[in-house]
């Protein structure tokens, strides 16, 4: 049978050995990093090449409800 004084060593030592762990292991390695090319910028899309954000919401808006309206139908809710 352990004593209490035996069990708490054991949790500060767990604790300690993630104190002790190297920073290397944590950190990203920046040294390793490429350039980015011209064809990766290029690629990239950026919020001013999107679309308004209300014609985004209401092409949303328009296609969930043509979903519903044809599972509507499937299901006889709507008669046409």
């Amino acid at each position: 049978m352990q004593s209490p004084a035996n069990s708490t060593n054991k949790t500060a030592s767990n604790h300690s050995s993630v104190e002790t762990t190297p920073n290397h292991i944590h950190s990203q390695n920046n040294s390793n990093s490429e350039p980015v090319t011209q064809i990766q910028k290029d690629n990239v899309i950026t919020r001013q090449d999107l679309p308004d954000k209300r014609v985004r919401y209401g092409f949303t808006l328009v296609i969930l409800s043509a979903f519903l309206f044809v599972i509507a139908i499937y299901y006889g809710i709507i008669n046409p």
